[in-house]
């Protein structure tokens, strides 16, 4: 497992991609998340997150099949840290919800 450090911003991630398999995300001093082939990742937000399968991972890339397009998302290995680091998708489920209600 090869281990990167990646920087966003005064944020640092420790990132270990295993390529075809799984892909690990932790923050400095938060618990680590763990990623397999099939979970379930945010690719992108706005007013809510958007989420979908994991179906490829690489040493550089993390790529989506989003929930409600044809079209997979492809992110980098510090946007897919960056986005991740903290998923919870029975959270991010119930804050889409409730955004629902006022967008």
């Amino acid at each position: 497992m090869t281990v990167q450090i990646v920087n966003c911003g005064y944020t640092t991630y420790e990132v270990n991609p295993v390529p075809g398999k799984c892909i690990r995300v932790q923050r400095k001093d938060e618990r680590p998340v763990y990623f397999e082939i099939g979970d379930e990742a945010e690719y992108d937000s706005y007013n809510l997150k958007y989420t979908g399968k994991i179906v490829s991972i690489t040493e550089k890339t993390v790529t989506i099949k989003p929930k409600y397009e044809n079209k997979n998302r492809r992110l980098n290995i510090r946007d897919f840290a960056w986005r991740n680091w903290n998923f919870d998708s029975e959270k991010v489920a119930a804050e889409n919800s409730d955004t629902m209600n006022y967008i």
